[in-house]
């Protein structure tokens, strides 16, 4: 029997609880073995996994050296390490972004000359929208920088439209779907924060754009996170462990069974 791990931390295992038995399921079909696997807090994979490594295994959380540990010791990883690596980090997500000519809104890492408020602050391996923030003044920088010692952040001109954003998901390098989402109350428009959804139609710009990331990523599954500025779409983050609520909130695609049937064919 071909022998999988799918690897959480405790914290985002007990979250997703419904995605971890239904991929479980679905690989059963094709006599695959998933076993659920924590991340261990300190970092020590050495030591918390001893036993006899899988065929291969699926990282679910923000975890770049998980990837590089599995990796490195020849289990087929989804996704690979260096698309985990750039995805978990939004500073090297806008450096690669940069370097490939993707579209993304002005980015840096202390405040510039010339560059005007109001910003956007976001930690760099923050997930969810929890540790973004919207920064008015000098006065606000400095408070958040000062509650945000010893975490790395990076600041953000707002796109033009605020409260929206469309996620596509793809598989593989193949677009399954895209949801728009949006918030009257918040800049921010994550679903988690109370967004609302609606299956979105991807432009061809954002194809584009999904192509080139997977002519040098290589990736299997991510979310591609899009933001609207003046007139088209800029790339916002990359998401390497991308939840799949959403797309089931509003249409009728089953993302866990398409990622299961491209995993059985990978491997």
């Amino acid at each position: 029997m071909t022998r999988g791990w799918l690897l959480y931390t405790r914290e985002n295992a007990v979250k997703n609880e419904w995605f971890i038995s239904s991929l479980c399921a679905e690989l059963g079909r094709f006599d695959i073995r998933l076993a659920l696997k924590i991340l261990p807090e300190n970092g020590d994979f050495d030591k918390a996994f001893t036993e006899e490594l899988p065929d291969f295994a699926i990282v679910r959380s923000i975890c770049p050296k998980a990837n590089e540990w599995l990796q490195s010791r020849g289990v087929r990883v989804f996704n690979n390490a260096k698309t985990a690596q750039i995805a978990c980090d939004k500073w090297q997500t806008y450096q690669f972004c940069k370097a490939h000519t993707i579209p993304v809104l002005p980015t840096f890492q202390e405040p510039r000359k010339g560059i005007d408020y109001p910003l956007v602050m976001k930690t760099t391996d923050g997930h969810g929208g929890t540790e973004v923030f919207w920064i008015a003044d000098e006065k606000e920088y400095q408070k958040r920088r000062a509650e945000l010692t010893n975490r790395a952040y990076i600041l953000q001109q707002p796109s033009d439209t605020l409260g929206k954003d469309m996620r596509v998901y793809t598989i593989g390098g193949e677009i399954v779907g895209a949801v728009l989402r949006s918030s009257t109350s918040d800049f921010r428009s994550n679903f988690s924060l109370g967004g609302r959804v609606e299956k979105a139609t991807v432009t061809r710009e954002q194809r584009e754009i999904v192509k080139t990331l997977y002519n040098t990523l290589r990736f299997d599954y991510i979310g591609v996170d899009f933001l609207p500025h003046k007139g088209g779409w800029v790339l916002n983050e990359i998401e390497d462990s991308a939840g799949a609520r959403m797309l089931y909130a509003c249409t009728e695609i089953d993302i866990v069974r398409l990622y299961a049937e491209y995993i059985v064919n990978s491997i």
